[in-house]
């Protein structure tokens, strides 16, 4: 008869936190109470309730006294080994795997949203990158550079006219005998305002619809013909001066410009990246769900109303156990697709499936926040408001809620 008293874990399940990871956040901490705080207190005209006017100039892009902050923030980061630790140790980075490094990023977002500890790390630099790497011109001009936060480098790839349907670009790169010619229109691109490099994904064999045939090619400040547009004021703060329409007309890029192999810059490099950028969302969700959560908590035993605290309210009860309950959902749902990613067994649809739900947790986390707080939480005083308007977005970047879910569902029909 089998024993099926044992509590023996099956090899490879284990998803208990090594003392290495735990080290790490400890680094971590650490590293934003010296090197982040005191910059938070020197500059705290970027933060609280005028933070986001401060940070923007007359034409809405960031400042830059605001951008020097960052620039210091990113070159200490990737001094002390974070900023890259996700990277392949072949290339100079960490080595850290997925898993890991999404848990780093719950980590730093599980505290006040008010201040500058995320800056120290940089979600669009991912391994599906390394063809700059593999490239002696790109590695020395761009990707070293990029490693050591001595540029800034951000990807184009969305377009007014097509959102979701990335297969259909507008944008298209012409061979003109050493040079390729950009001609098109990218927009909410983050960081477009201020990067010094943009890769940026355009057309050059193929038809309308076909993954193939679209290339990837870097432009930088110093090819002509790539002008920056008037800058898109957001819902949330997060995102204000870092975004805007840019555009490429006739835009001269010599050939080693180009990233990897020609028609093949979506399907090595875009979706390469789908995994880092979608399971970055729910690990993020997470840390600033469950801050707002204790938040909720402390409020929820001090607030006092009829003689007694909301806690013992049905109604304030619910909202807790929901969003506990919803926060250790999600929490799950990214690291198992994290860590099967790590061993090259993860499916699309999982990580969807975390995208979605961590997308709606944030949101919906960030609602309860307000209704708790009541009118506290509605006014800028406190960070809930805000925290409502920046959880927005993520059900519409890297996928919306309806793109998760038809990538789900076509995992499983036979249509």
């Amino acid at each position: 008869m089998t024993d099926t008293t044992s509590t023996a874990t099956p090899a490879g399940m284990d998803f208990s936190e090594s003392s290495e990871l735990e080290l790490v956040k400890s680094q971590i901490d650490r590293f934003i109470e010296r090197e982040v705080q005191p910059l938070e207190e020197e500059y705290d005209q970027f933060l609280g309730d005028r933070g986001v006017e401060n940070r923007l100039d007359e034409n809405g892009y960031l400042v830059d006294e605001y951008l020097a902050v960052r620039d210091q923030i990113r070159k200490r980061s990737a001094g002390a080994g974070f900023l890259t630790m996700h990277m392949p140790e072949s290339v100079g980075g960490g080595g850290m795997p997925l898993l890991e490094y999404l848990i780093i990023l719950e980590h730093v977002n599980n505290r006040h949203p008010d201040g500058f500890h995320e800056m120290l790390l940089e979600t669009l630099l991912t391994p599906a990158l390394l063809p700059m790497h593999a490239d002696d011109n790109l590695r020395e001009q761009y990707f070293e550079p990029m490693m050591n936060a001595e540029t800034t480098v951000t990807i184009g790839m969305s377009e007014p006219g097509h959102g979701s349907d990335i297969t259909h670009l507008d944008t298209t790169a012409e061979k003109n005998g050493s040079e390729w010619a950009i001609d098109g229109t990218k927009c909410w691109i983050t960081n477009s305002t201020f990067a010094d490099a943009i890769i940026v994904f355009a057309r050059t064999d193929g038809d309308d619809g076909d993954a193939r045939g679209i290339s990837a090619f870097v432009v930088t400040n110093e090819n002509l013909g790539w002008t920056r547009g008037k800058a898109q004021r957001p819902m949330g703060d997060e995102d204000a001066g870092r975004i805007a329409f840019n555009h490429f007309e006739d835009c001269r890029v010599p050939e080693e410009q180009m990233v990897g192999t020609r028609g093949r810059g979506l399907v090595d490099i875009a979706m390469g990246s789908v995994g880092y950028f979608r399971l970055s969302i729910p690990a993020r969700a997470v840390g600033r769900s469950h801050w707002m959560f204790n938040e909720c908590v402390d409020y929820a035993e001090s607030r006092e109303t009829f003689g007694k605290p909301i806690g013992e309210r049905q109604f304030v009860k619910g909202m807790l156990a929901e969003m506990r309950t919803d926060i250790e959902q999600v929490r799950w749902l990214y690291r198992h697709a994290a860590w099967k990613f790590d061993r090259d067994e993860g499916d699309r649809w999982e990580q969807s499936a975390a995208k979605l739900r961590g997308a709606q947790l944030w949101n919906n986390v960030a609602d309860n926040a307000v209704q708790i707080h009541g009118g506290a939480g509605y006014v800028r005083s406190l960070p809930f408001e805000g925290e409502y308007r920046n959880a927005r977005v993520t059900r519409i970047y890297d996928g919306t809620d309806e793109i998760q879910k038809l990538t789900i569902a076509d995992a499983f029909l036979d249509l």
